[in-house]
């Protein structure tokens, strides 16, 4: 008998793949997430990220003729673009809320993600918080909110709810009841569902709904081809590539996002043969109804590497309409271990998969433009045993009664729980042994009293809303596996235990305000994995030494290290080892009491405290040492963009600054030995401070094309000083001059530019108090 090895291989593919799925199911286990609503601020675009919007002119035609008929009607217009997932509705959305002739007609305009949560209190909450005028408000009542709403809503409002489902008539009618009673006429709500039903609840009159489906037949190909090709790409004399695309774009029943998962794919392999088993691909078999678009989205699944697919799967975990942040799901992969590189970082490979995911359009972007609000209720559920309107007590003990947790690796709690479900939890508790992530949300100190026993938690978040002052638990310092720590909303906390240093494998501890937190840890060195200090004091007891920062190799992000008056010696500097911190992005040095040590001994440990050449964010106050040779003539800070000096008694000497190419900030202030400023040849200078230099008597300011700002505030009150401002007419980019208490001479050539700049219409801003003389 004759074998096709090459069949043999595929079918050993997909065994191995459907142990892979089933191995990781399992792995994942079920979620538990209590029913509590809880809201996610974040920012989206107002723009379609597709760079060009295929076929739908006429429906966003139709809807601002809808908009345009309506404007002098006292009823709320409610118009519904009801479709499949992933034919654009959201996108359509975008596109009427950005269009010119909207902006125009609108004085309010609001966007809100609803997903499948619909809370009318929270909705109205959010509503209120983009209502100009209206603040920030504190009523947590639906009657208090509603009124506040009726009072603030004075304009011409256009609201889009993105993506709902709620199918309540009576809810519904709750969020609607302030907006139906404004005064103010052609209002305009714009909601985006997939379900008929919905839309037949916010409006009966079906000829208002948007009925969109696929592209047209005649725009999807381009549209598919584009999504392959991308817009560099010439797919001339790709005529077997084009036909066999041809093939697979009849698949996909004219759906963008289908288009888009799939051009991803086909767009990594540009192989005829490649493309040919996509096309050929069982998966299609699956198709249930003519506009399904599973097998479409389940065969690029399929086609990911499967370190991603993992990574993925994870996120199935989280509810419909989630909103990711990249940081926090990229900590929570590393805690599980799903995250694992020889050589880069752990962040960095992490946040590479992240950035994976999203070129291959499993996560979709969302760029900062306007306010864009998620809200989602968590449910318990594993959706092949329970039932979906069980009582939320009733799923738990189902939980427990399957035997799900003996093996559960993340567990994540959403909301404040009674006594009753609290003892429930703790029931729960018990039969976990393997957590790596927790996420809980507690006012009891039971269930605080719990986590002790999860030796093997990596990933701890802990969420304490009681007024009442309560102090993180020492045991925590026992979980020696840790590696984030988040206690950012703990409500009052200001301290930490005492032995935060048994932490050994910590890489995040979060904690509330700016991290003044990070400053209590005791031995911070032995947390050589910590990526994140934001605060050192130093400390003349034991364990607060300097030197402590010797070890933490990792660190990135900002570091302020406080109370430098307390390093003795050039020695110990030396061994904090900030030359060698090459993640460090923004680093400020300050020196308390300036009289507790001489200028001798401030300058050498200055020299010893040179940043790595990667910075990018340099704030010095306090000191009374001469300016550091790495500063100076050993310039080797050529990556700085901000340069800040403060209360620097001694420094009488700059950083040439034509060598800081990169430079977009410069505050010099309190340095009352500076005699000259002479800045020349920063082409990326945006901003310009001088504030309080009681010696200075020359500024020059030569070849600072991008210069917009410049703020001279208490410079001498003499005739003595002169400003040079070279080359304005070449580069009139200034926006802003503010002069406060400054005497000029008749030699201030800043005179000259700022009748220029005004003249031609570039400045923006002009507040001064100086006194100077005309000539």
């Amino acid at each position: 008998m004759e074998i096709d090895k090459g069949d043999i291989v595929q079918n050993l593919h997909a065994i191995c793949g459907n142990v892979y799925e089933a191995l990781y199911a399992d792995k994942l286990g079920a979620v538990i997430q209590a029913s509590q609503t809880s809201t996610d601020t974040r920012e989206a675009t107002q723009y379609s990220t597709q760079t060009k919007v295929f076929s739908r002119d006429n429906v966003k035609r139709k809807i601002l003729e809808v908009i345009s008929t309506r404007a002098t009607s006292d009823q709320v217009s409610i118009i519904p673009i009801v479709g499949e997932g992933g034919v654009g509705k959201t996108t359509l959305a975008q596109l009427v809320y950005n269009d010119p002739e909207v902006k125009g007609k609108f004085d309010i305009k609001i966007w809100i993600y609803v997903s499948a949560n619909f809370d009318e209190v929270k909705l109205t909450q959010k509503i209120l918080e983009q209502t100009p005028e209206c603040g920030h408000k504190n009523t947590k009542s639906l009657a208090g909110l509603q009124h506040d709403l009726n009072t603030f809503l004075s304009k011409r409002f256009l609201i889009v709810l993105d993506d709902m489902w709620e199918e309540s008539q009576g809810r519904w009618d709750k969020l609607l009841a302030p907006i139906r009673g404004t005064q103010v006429k052609g209002n305009v709500i714009l909601v985006t569902t997939r379900s008929s039903s919905v839309a037949g609840i916010t409006n009966r009159t079906e000829a208002d709904h948007i009925n969109l489906d696929g592209l047209d037949e005649q725009d999807f190909f381009p549209f598919f081809k584009r999504c392959i090709f991308d817009n560099n790409e010439n797919s001339e004399g790709q005529e077997m590539l084009l036909e066999i695309a041809k093939d697979i774009a009849s698949k996909l029943n004219r759906n963008p996002l289908a288009a888009k998962s799939v051009g991803s794919l086909l767009r990594r392999n540009v192989n005829v043969e490649y493309w040919r088993r996509i096309r050929d691909s069982d998966e299609w078999m699956f198709q249930e109804r003519k506009d399904d678009i599973i097998p479409a989205l389940k065969l690029s699944y399929n086609h990911l590497p499967y370190h991603l697919q993992l990574l993925f799967s994870y996120c199935a975990i989280f509810p419909k309409g989630h909103m990711f942040h990249k940081e926090e799901l990229v900590r929570t992969w590393i805690a599980l271990g799903f995250v694992v590189h020889e050589r880069k970082k752990l962040e960095d490979h992490g946040s590479d998969c992240f950035d994976d995911l999203v070129n291959w359009s499993f996560f979709h972007k969302l760029f900062p433009s306007i306010c864009h609000l998620g809200i989602w209720t968590e449910r318990v559920y594993n959706e092949q045993s329970i039932e979906q309107n069980d009582d939320f007590e009733e799923k738990l003990d189902a939980v427990g009664d399957e035997n799900l947790l003996r093996n559960l690796e993340s567990l994540i709690l959403v909301g404040v729980y009674d006594e009753n479900f609290t003892a429930k939890l703790v029931a729960l508790f018990k039969k976990l042994h393997y957590v790596r992530v927790l996420r809980l949300q507690f006012n009891d100190d039971i269930l605080l009293s719990s986590i002790k026993q999860f030796i093997h938690l990596r990933y701890l978040e802990l969420r304490y809303t009681s007024d009442t002052h309560k102090p993180l638990p020492k045991h925590i310092c026992k979980l020696y596996h840790l590696q984030i720590l988040d206690v950012r909303h703990w409500n009052g906390l200001n301290d930490l235990p005492e032995g935060m240093s048994y932490l050994v494998n910590l890489r995040y501890l979060l904690v509330p305000g700016s991290g003044s937190l990070h400053s209590k840890i005791s031995r911070v060195g032995d947390l050589q994995f910590l990526q994140e200090l934001k605060q050192f004091s130093v400390q003349k007891k034991d364990g607060f030494g300097i030197s402590e920062l010797g070890n933490l190799k990792e660190i990135k992000g900002s570091l302020s290290i406080l109370d430098l008056e307390n390093v003795t010696n050039k020695e110990e500097a030396t061994r904090a080892r900030l030359k060698y911190k090459k993640y460090l992005r923004t680093l400020s040095l300050s020196w308390g009491d300036t009289g507790s040590t001489n200028r001798d001994i401030q300058e050498k440990i200055m020299e010893c405290l040179k940043p790595h050449e990667n910075l990018s964010h340099l704030t010095v106050r306090n000191y009374a040492g001469a300016t550091p040779l790495w500063l100076t003539k050993n310039l080797s800070l050529t990556n700085l963009e901000s340069l800040h000096l403060q209360d620097c008694e001694a420094i009488d000497m700059l950083p040439p600054f034509q060598l800081m190419r990169f430079l977009r900030t410069l505050s010099l202030v309190g340095l009352s030995s500076l005699n000259e400023i002479e800045i020349s040849k920063c082409s990326s200078l945006t901003s310009i401070r001088l504030h309080t230099c009681k010696k200075l008597t020359k500024l020059s300011i030569e070849d600072c094309g991008a210069l917009t700002s410049l703020e001279l505030e208490g410079l001498p009150s003499s005739d003595q000083l002169k400003l040079k401002y070279k080359s304005v007419e070449n580069n009139c980019r200034m926006r802003g001059i503010v002069l406060r208490d400054t005497w000029m001479s008749t030699t201030f050539i800043l005179l000259k530019c700022l009748l220029f700049l005004l003249f031609r219409g570039y400045l923006v801003t002009f507040v001064g108090t100086a006194y100077v003389p005309w000539f």
